[in-house]
């Protein structure tokens, strides 16, 4: 495994480990869903072997995702969805109005972004 590879797959560990720790201190399902939501896309940065992301936007990383992973079939759709879902709301604004997700929200998507990250650790 490269370096960036496993840099990248040990910090989409980390913020699953931060997201749980989150979660079970009741802080905010927002930074639940935005832990996991790094945890996701660190794992792309890893399966991409993506060191520095420059100009590169999260977007860019999503987009190259569906295209190289969803529509070849190589991975489940359901982690695309769960991806879209987090990206969704994390990139709306960090405003009074924002919708917290509910813990439904968190219990659904937890497990796909934990499967996810296993999954490019391969």
């Amino acid at each position: 495994m490269s370096y960036t590879r496993e840099r990248r797959l040990n910090e989409a560990m980390d913020s699953l480990n931060e997201a749980k720790t989150i979660k079970d201190a009741r802080v905010s399902n927002l930074a639940v869903l935005t832990k996991l939501y790094h945890s996701m896309i660190y794992a792309i940065m890893g399966l991409f072997e993506i060191d520095d992301i420059g100009t590169l936007t999260h977007d860019d990383l999503i987009n190259r995702f569906e295209r190289e992973y969803i529509l070849t079939g190589k991975v489940r759709k359901e982690y695309n969805e769960a991806l879209r879902f987090a990206y969704n709301i994390t990139h709306e604004c960090d405003c009074g109005h924002m919708k917290e997700p509910a813990d439904s929200d968190i219990e659904d998507l937890m497990p796909i972004a934990e499967e996810f990250v296993r999954e490019v650790e391969g």
